[in-house]
């Protein structure tokens, strides 16, 4: 597979991900999805602890410094209102591509074929109060590209990658993007695993804000069965039993 070169604005970001992951023994793709798990932890008022957190409180000032960094970035890479900027999908494909999880390795649609995209599809309508969707989201570019052209849509993204999900939950989040963010299948939408409702009082508070989406709440829009994932589901055990195991931790 070939390696993806970081760009030069998001390396300060690599760097601190990289040293605090080769310092501690950790692989640089597992703290790459823990930091945006924190990021997104940081938006949900009134959320849980985090599931699983292993990081120490000393640890914990570090991600703080890569969300500083994020920020920064964001805030040097965005100069109006029609701009968008994806750090996050260039920094996953990086560290996919040359890292020990190699084979997850994933390469998103370049940023300048997602504004063509949007541009082809632009009829001249003034668009808004639509829901707008993408089943195979990556880290978001396509609705970042079409949110900064029809501002006022309802966007929905689906992916069966986690990762995936987190990119497009913190992509969205900084954009002022209103939507949700599906973790499924989206060729079999009953495999729910989880869900986000990303900026749900921005129009009326003007706070970015992220709440954790249930099973419950997925059906009633879509009218589906309950999720296999989400239930006791069986297997086959070496007697010819069948024998339930965990759903999918989140």
């Amino acid at each position: 597979m070939p390696t993806f070169d970081t760009p030069y604005a998001i390396r300060p970001l690599e760097k601190l991900i990289m040293d605090f992951s080769y310092a501690n023994g950790y692989d640089p793709l597992n703290v790459f999805r823990d930091f945006l798990a924190y990021i997104i932890h940081g938006f949900s008022p009134d959320a849980p602890s985090l599931h699983n957190w292993k990081y120490k409180r000393q640890q914990n000032v570090i991600f703080m410094n890569m969300v500083i960094e994020w920020t920064q970035l964001m805030q040097r890479e965005i100069q109006d209102d029609t701009d968008w900027y994806d750090p996050f999908g260039d920094l996953y494909m990086a560290l996919a591509s040359r890292g020990t999880q190699q084979s997850q390795g994933q390469f998103f649609t370049p940023v300048h074929i997602c504004d063509l995209m949007v541009m082809c599809s632009d009829t001249g309508e003034k668009k808004n109060g639509q829901r707008i969707g993408d089943p195979t989201c990556g880290s978001g570019r396509l609705l970042l590209a079409y949110h900064v052209r029809h501002l006022g849509n309802y966007l929905v993204a689906e992916d069966i990658n986690q990762t995936c999900c987190l990119m497009t939950v913190c992509n969205m989040l900084i954009h002022g993007c209103v939507g949700e963010v599906i973790w499924h299948d989206s060729l079999d939408p009953r495999n729910f695993m989880g869900g986000w409702k990303v900026n749900p009082v921005l129009t009326a508070t003007g706070i970015p804000t992220v709440r954790k989406m249930g099973m419950e709440e997925y059906q009633a829009s879509r009218n589906l069965p309950i999720s296999p994932y989400l239930i006791h589901k069986p297997s086959h055990g070496s007697n010819g039993s069948r024998k339930p195991h965990s759903p999918l931790p989140l």
